[in-house]
């Protein structure tokens, strides 16, 4: 039997959080293409009409999961960048805040080409309209780390930021057996493949330099 409906505000609200938990632990485990509201219902023991009153999308849910995590890790930047601390380590500890959020870069490789596409266009302005505070955030950040830069130069840092982010899961996810191939034929030169810290925080800081 199919859990019943909640009816105070404080069941609606954990009702919701435990939607966006479920739906959050079935992505880390399974592709987004094969998740559906449907298996997410079932995993809570709800009715698709249930689970359809509080996202009437997939992708609605989806984006909703990636609001959440843009704005912990709008905290998590406050809490951990209080002063200027060196172009490396900044790029290095900036990568780390990313990394530590698996959700965060799993759910970035699915936005422009999933989510944002098919929610309509007053959806996805609400989506992104909810995430301002992210962006504020890291050109507070980078100001700060960055004195000497002016306003445009730290807008295209953070935009060059923006279209990196996404291409991070690919390349954490990568196959350990393509890995092994690639280094045998040597695809990118006698030097093993970077671990995904070491690889974005390099060419952050290489792109940071232009601000020093």
């Amino acid at each position: 039997m199919g859990k019943q409906r909640a009816r105070s505000q404080e069941e609606l609200n954990q009702r919701y959080e435990d939607i966006l938990t479920a739906a959050s632990e079935l992505f880390m485990e399974n592709n987004y293409e094969d998740l559906s509201l449907t298996n997410i219902a079932k995993s809570l023991g709800l009715s698709r009409p249930a689970l359809y009153s509080y996202f009437q999308s997939k992708e609605a849910l989806f984006l909703e999961l990636s609001k959440n995590e843009y704005l912990a890790i709008t905290q998590e930047l406050s809490k951990k960048f209080t002063h200027e601390i060196g172009v490396k380590e900044f790029c290095v500890q900036l990568m780390e805040i990313f990394l530590s959020r698996p959700l965060f870069v799993k759910l970035l490789a699915l936005h422009q080409s999933v989510m944002e596409t098919k929610v309509g266009f007053e959806h996805m302005k609400e989506f992104k309209t909810a995430t301002v505070p992210f962006f504020r955030r890291m050109f507070a950040v980078c100001r700060q780390e960055f004195p000497n830069a002016n306003e445009t130069e730290i807008a295209q840092f953070i935009a060059q930021i923006n279209v990196l982010l996404p291409t991070v899961n690919t390349y954490h996810t990568i196959p350990a057996e393509q890995v092994q191939v690639m280094e045998e034929l040597k695809i990118f030169g006698d030097n093993p493949l970077k671990t995904t810290l070491d690889f974005y925080s390099e060419t952050l800081e290489q792109l940071a330099q232009k601000l020093v």
